[in-house]
């Protein structure tokens, strides 16, 4: 079976994937996660923060979404893992050798885009500016 990689066109840059960082979440004990959209919302430094990957095309659909304790331990596993994601012009592959964070944030900022460390928030196409906007996703987060 062949996978399907999308036109470049339906990517918003060269990342396949990008994420986001809120505090502002609730949790169901149903398994419902409740995330903010509002790009103005404040990352709290102490408590707990959810890191939401997203697949990079206009609708942004949420792909996989992560809790930590701290912001710094999210933001150290965000270190470890952005310089990995796949780009469309290595089709579909992560660049190798895996850049350092420093680089990484070096291609990032030729590209006019920032990492998630330094506050990206992708938002889809869909969001508008009035009201609290929320996305809602249906996943159980270990205890």
């Amino acid at each position: 079976m062949t996978a399907y990689l999308p036109d470049a066109d339906d990517y918003r840059d060269d990342r396949m994937y990008v994420m986001r960082l809120t505090s502002d979440f609730s949790k169901s004990d149903d398994g419902r996660v409740s995330a903010s959209m509002n790009p103005e919302a404040k990352l709290a430094d102490d408590g707990p923060v959810l890191l939401i990957t997203y697949r990079n095309t206009s609708s942004l659909p949420a792909v996989r979404v992560d809790d930590f304790a701290s912001l710094q331990e999210a933001i150290d596993y965000v270190m470890r893992v952005e310089p990995t994601c796949p780009r469309i012009s290595l089709n579909g592959k992560p660049p190798y050798p895996v850049p350092s964070w420093e680089d990484h944030l070096s291609w990032l900022h030729r590209q006019g885009l920032k990492s998630v460390a330094e506050g990206d928030f992708p938002q889809p196409h869909w969001l508008s500016s009035s009201g609290d906007r929320r996305e809602v996703f249906v996943v159980k987060l270990p205890d």
